[in-house]
């Protein structure tokens, strides 16, 4: 007769409820991409059904739980996530050494519970964010229309651009080496972005930007990462939060501000977010916001015009003031000291990221917020 401990046999590897679980969790990846091909042709359907509705719906609720909090939840989240991974690892090394022999269906479990997860959370990106890239162009919402622009056309932006941040740096504050610094505290600078983002749809009769009042920048603590990785700031759509690098040169951060919260509003094409973020700065009463608006826009529309007309934009750069000069000066400076393996990396996975959501031009599509600020002045006349 066999004694009991000879017919006792291991316990299973995963469970029941797991194996369902995993099971319905991975076939979320099919879902998502379902609804991704779905909303490609239609937009019309997306604006209406999932930007002004479900997202809508979903990101009130998200930033009532973080935008009043006065730091990152995104940090607290990965640094959290971090740990997690690190006990996962540990237990996972634990089980495959007691399951003996079978070790490799341990790793297969482990391996399916990390490929369900990443599933979930695809899934969860897309109903918090991702469609937004189809939805309709801000540039029709506000009735502006873009076409093929000639460089004499794209020379006047550049102009216009390069007076307006002339006429504003002089009223801007400036640190012990002549370059630009913020006159006031980051969570005022912060509401006064909100505000302005806010403030777009009464001035031009729409109902695009409320969620921008909803929530409120977040300064990373852990900011100078983001410079290793090229990044000005970036949003935690599973959450609605926008965070902000504020170890980047000062000018920039008001922009910035406004851009994060332009996602947070469901814009998420980035030549869109730029736009929105200068047109918030431009109409915002602070001197702060509109030279950092006016600065974004013209280091965009010179960039466009050197590819086209060296000769041209030499001479607006001779136009313009020793204190734009310094903050220019001083921006290049900061970001060579970032340009490291890590940030190209980071940039090659950004621009893929960029062309697997339909903005084809991959990283240059920062670049064709030109084109609606061409649309913006041509409809006022000023270009």
């Amino acid at each position: 007769m066999m004694s009991a401990a000879a017919t006792k046999t291991k316990p299973r590897v995963m469970s029941r409820g797991g194996i369902i679980a995993c099971a319905v969790l991975t076939l979320l990846t099919p879902a998502g991409l379902l609804l991704i091909r779905l909303a490609r042709d239609n937009a019309m359907a997306v604006e209406r059904i999932y930007s002004r509705g479900w997202y809508h719906g979903m990101a009130t609720v998200l930033t009532a739980l973080t935008g009043k909090l006065p730091f990152s939840a995104m940090e607290m989240i990965l640094l959290l996530l971090g740990a997690g991974i690190l006990l996962f690892l540990i237990f996972w090394v634990r089980e495959a050494i007691r399951q003996g022999k079978r070790w490799w269906m341990v790793c297969l479990k482990r391996l399916w519970i990390i490929a369900s997860a990443a599933s979930a959370v695809f899934f969860w990106f897309v109903l918090t964010g991702n469609l937004n890239y189809y939805r309709i162009p801000v540039g029709e919402s506000l009735g502006l229309q873009t076409e093929a622009t000639d460089v004499e056309t794209l020379r006047s932006l550049c102009h216009l651009l390069a007076r307006q941040a002339a006429e504003l740096r002089p009223q801007c504050e400036e640190d012990a080496e002549g370059v630009f610094a913020s006159s006031v505290a980051y969570a005022e600078l912060a509401e006064t972005a909100s505000d302005a983002v806010t403030a777009l749809d009464k001035i031009y009769g729409v109902q695009l930007f409320d969620l921008a009042g909803r929530t409120r920048p977040k300064a990373m603590y852990f900011s100078e990462v983001m410079s290793y990785i090229q990044l000005t700031g970036v949003i935690f759509p599973y959450i609605s939060e926008p965070n902000i690098n504020v170890h980047q040169p000062a000018y920039g951060i008001s922009s910035t501000m406004c851009h994060e919260l332009s996602h947070i509003c469901g814009f998420m094409r980035e030549d869109e977010a730029n736009f929105i973020s200068y047109l918030a700065c431009y109409n915002s009463g602070s001197t702060e916001l509109q030279y950092s608006g006016a600065m974004m826009g013209l280091i965009h529309a010179t960039n466009r015009l050197y590819r086209y007309d060296q000769n041209a934009w030499q001479e607006i750069y001779t136009l313009l003031p020793e204190g734009v000069l310094r903050d220019l000066a001083a921006n290049s400076r900061y970001w060579k000291k970032y340009e490291t393996p890590v940030g190209e990396t980071a940039d090659h996975w950004n621009d893929a990221y960029l062309k697997a959501n339909d903005q084809t031009d991959g990283v240059q599509s920062y670049g064709r917020m030109v084109d609606l600020l061409i649309a913006f002045y041509r409809a006022q006349g000023l270009i």
